[in-house]
């Protein structure tokens, strides 16, 4: 069947924009080895504090889309990336309860980091500590041992101590892209024309689209590459990339069709999909693939041009390499807008939950917040004469906002000061209006980013979360 040829901007793309790039990756190890650093000499000032014993892991790994080579750049350019950690202690050397080992190693991060947006938490399955640069790091802990029968044993810190092994994932997947990618055959004398690891590119592709739009709340890496991974879903072609990533498309929403539900590839008693909130990202996904193999349709048309071909593209990967954008003026909304000769200042502070006491200035966009984080607003300065009245306008984007139906709530009950939280994955927009005898005389409008990760509980008294 024909299909319009795009393999070599599919190839160049892939190489200056989505793969992650030598140095960009060595920059990652080093944000890496630096929180690691931290970690062990926050658990000796753990040591002297209490004088009792805080040992170092012996040992960590990498784990996730750093381990298993599928880490993309952002392409939303806010340095949003999710570096796994498997930190590995002898098990006499953590405590026995699980969620004691996980507070123990937060407790020692929060000695050492500095510069987060929330916090250092211990979450169910790993330690996380969110960076005001945009980045992101999990710890998981576990713990090894030899049991009765001589045999080395390793546990995962989770609501139980669970034996799982921190590599099994990556070899996993590595066996799956060596397995399944066009490789070349001496004997029978074939030799595909793409480049090895054809999967492990599907992998990016896909995963690339479902972060394209920032108000996309869309599934995480794991799940797109278990999905991929799965009998019949990634389709080889030794050919070309570009049929190979059509194909996998229309068969991941064939799968999904079926069922939006995902299972852990190395322990199938594990649904991956078992919180409705991960369950409605992979049922966007099934809508939003059906919308873009639609789009893709113009490439089985004899008459189709390169123009329309790179058009379709767009819309999957939504990128100016693909189609030059039409420039947009960029507005700085940390500014002041006035309104004819009056102005106005409002700040925005993080807290870890409403009326507490704040721990970080938050500039207007400056970085990617996780979810469950306090915003004090609160205006600093005005010149309009007083009396007047203070009115807070909350306009949210994205999937998580709309079926919350949050998309835009307001208060005007003239406070000065306004709490909120952050709660919809998507660039949000805070507005202030000063009122004075009905008449809007002075606006500005401070922009909040929040990212898909996080924990919304106990952040805000509130229901109406916000951007």
């Amino acid at each position: 069947m024909f299909m319009y040829d795009i393999s070599n901007d599919l190839q160049y793309f892939y190489d200056h924009h989505v793969r992650l790039g030598g140095e960009l990756r060595q920059q990652l190890a080093g944000y890496r080895d630096l929180n690691i650093t931290r970690l062990k000499n926050g658990l000796d000032d753990l040591k002297k504090e209490t004088n009792c014993l805080h040992p170092h892991p012996y040992d960590s790994k990498n784990q996730g889309g750093y381990a298993m080579h599928t880490l993309n750049k952002d392409p939303n350019n806010d340095n949003d990336y999710d570096i796994d950690i498997a930190l590995i202690f002898h098990r006499d050397e953590i405590p026995e309860n699980p969620l004691k080992a996980r507070q123990r190693v937060r407790d020692a991060l929060y000695k050492r980091c500095t510069n987060f947006t929330k916090e250092p938490e211990a979450r169910t399955n790993a330690v996380t500590v969110w960076y005001a640069e945009g980045y992101h790091i999990d710890f998981a802990i576990y713990r090894t041992y030899i049991d009765e029968f001589g045999i080395k044993r390793i546990e995962h810190a989770s609501t139980e101590w669970k034996r799982r092994d921190p590599m099994q994932i990556n070899n996993w997947f590595a066996e799956c892209v060596d397995t399944f990618s066009p490789k070349a055959n001496f004997i029978l004398g074939y030799y595909p024309k793409v480049k090895e690891g054809q999967m492990r590119r599907i992998v990016r592709f896909l995963k690339w689209f479902c972060r394209s739009r920032i108000s996309w709340s869309l599934p995480g890496g794991m799940i797109v590459s278990t999905l991929i991974a799965e009998s019949g879903v990634y389709k080889p072609n030794g050919e070309r990339d570009d049929i190979a990533l059509y194909d996998t498309m229309v068969a991941l929403h064939n799968r999904l069709t079926v069922s939006c539900k995902v299972y852990n590839p190395v322990d199938k008693s594990q649904e991956l999909t078992g919180k409705t909130e991960i369950l409605n990202q992979v049922i966007r996904l099934r809508d939003n693939l059906k919308v873009a193999i639609d789009k893709l349709e113009v490439l089985f048309n004899h008459s189709c041009t390169r123009e329309k071909a790179r058009s379709a593209w767009d819309w999957v990967f939504n990128h100016q390499f693909w189609v030059a954008k039409e420039s947009k003026k960029v507005i700085d909304f940390g500014d002041v807008i006035a309104i004819a000769r009056y102005n106005l200042t409002i700040r925005c502070d993080l807290a870890k939950y409403e009326n507490g006491p704040t721990y970080k200035h938050y500039l207007s966009g400056s970085s990617i917040l996780p979810k469950g984080v306090a915003l004090k607003f609160t205006v600093v300065s005005t010149n309009v004469p007083q009396p007047y009245s203070v009115r807070w306008i909350v306009n949210n984007e994205g999937d998580e906002a709309q079926e919350a139906e949050q998309l835009c709530w307001e208060s005007s009950d003239s406070a000065t000061t306004k709490w909120t939280s952050t709660a919809y994955k998507g660039n949000h927009r805070m507005t202030c209006q000063i009122e004075k005898n009905g008449q809007v005389m002075a606006e500005t409008i401070h922009i909040v980013k929040i990212k898909a990760s996080g924990n919304t509980r106990n952040s805000s008294s509130s229901n109406r979360g916000f951007g």
